[in-house]
């Protein structure tokens, strides 16, 4: 998915895929294959909860904070599996 040009992890996306459902009545897949998501419908989808207009600037502002998280995240995750591999060596 793509947020001003920006690829979205699809394992941010896939978990929030029954929302997408829910709000767009499509999978993300076609969702994906359409063009995407606005900002706005995006941050519903990554919240688990049914869309609202609302300010593109804040929405993308939003998105991109979750989308921070969530690479800190996955970095984290990856930095710590690293060190139990060293520490078990």
């Amino acid at each position: 998915m793509q947020l001003d040009h920006w690829a979205i992890a699809w394992t941010l996306v896939a978990p929030h895929r029954a929302q997408a459902q829910i709000n767009h009545g499509q999978t993300l897949e076609l969702l994906a294959e359409c063009g995407g998501l606005a900002p706005c419908e995006l941050l519903a989808v990554l919240e688990d909860r049914p869309h609202r207009r609302m300010h593109l600037e804040e929405a993308i502002r939003q998105v991109r904070a979750l989308i921070e998280a969530f690479e800190l995240g996955a970095a984290s995750v990856q930095g710590g599996a690293g060190r139990m591999e060293a520490a078990d060596a």
